[in-house]
């Protein structure tokens, strides 16, 4: 499994090369760059993806815990996160930049995101709406659920699942994900003097794996961090947890 995985990123990046050489060999090289896409099936476990997408959470987790005020997190993610989106938009339309698009991120995609917006738009756009609505820990929490706690249990669930509740999700994956959720809160709670944190561990974690389980057809990079933040909302007005 991870020889096959690193042959197809080699191959990925020997494509990437060649398109950006002129005539009829960058464009064979682009024929073969969205085959290779195509390929990214969902049951397939796209390692490069989850760690670029768990990099990505943790980062965001900390430039919104120790440098950022909730309005300069609006700000950074309308301004910097805006032009990303847009960028993702020209994708689709504009062949140029499509073409510069799969030739440096064609690695990191699936096979539908060819010709729709990428997790990586879902992902601003989550995170926007999080930090509008929700005070601090909230965010920082459904942050945390959507970098740690969906990858791990879509790498679990892919490799090891094999009782299905959801679509293609798995139990084995669901528990993965609570596990991770679980800790995860378990420590932000004691680093931040949280009240009672192992009632609000087992709450969060039971959060992010109804808001991965959610059967919405949507992104999850937009309705992990949304509805675990909601439900914890929702909790909080009723429970002095947060």
């Amino acid at each position: 499994m991870v020889s096959q995985l690193l042959f197809i990123r080699l191959s990925m990046m020997r494509e990437s090369i060649a398109i950006a050489t002129p005539g009829a060999e960058s464009r064979s090289a682009m024929r073969r760059l969205k085959l290779q896409v195509l390929d990214q099936h969902r049951h397939f476990p796209h390692l490069e993806r989850k760690l670029y997408h768990m990099c990505n959470g943790l980062i965001c987790f900390g430039l919104y815990n120790f440098f950022l005020t909730e309005a300069q997190a609006l700000l950074v993610l309308g301004v910097v996160g805006g032009a990303g989106i847009l960028f993702d938009l020209a994708r689709l339309k504009i062949p140029t930049v499509h073409r510069f698009a799969l030739a440096h991120f064609g690695g990191l995609m699936r096979r539908e995101e060819l010709r729709s917006l990428t997790g990586n738009s879902y992902f601003i756009l989550g995170l926007f709406v999080v930090v509008a609505l929700f005070p601090r820990p909230i965010v920082s929490l459904s942050v945390l659920y959507l970098a740690l706690g969906d990858p791990i249990a879509a790498l679990v669930g892919t490799r090891w699942g094999k009782t299905k509740i959801s679509g293609k999700k798995s139990v084995e994956g669901a528990i993965a994900n609570f596990a991770v959720a679980f800790l995860a809160t378990v420590l932000f709670a004691a680093a931040t003097q949280l009240p009672h944190p192992w009632v609000l561990a087992i709450v969060g974690a039971t959060c992010s794996v109804i808001a991965e389980l959610a059967p919405l057809g949507i992104d999850d990079n937009l309705t992990i961090p949304v509805i675990s933040g909601a439900l914890l909302w929702c909790v909080a007005q009723f429970a002095p947890l947060i």
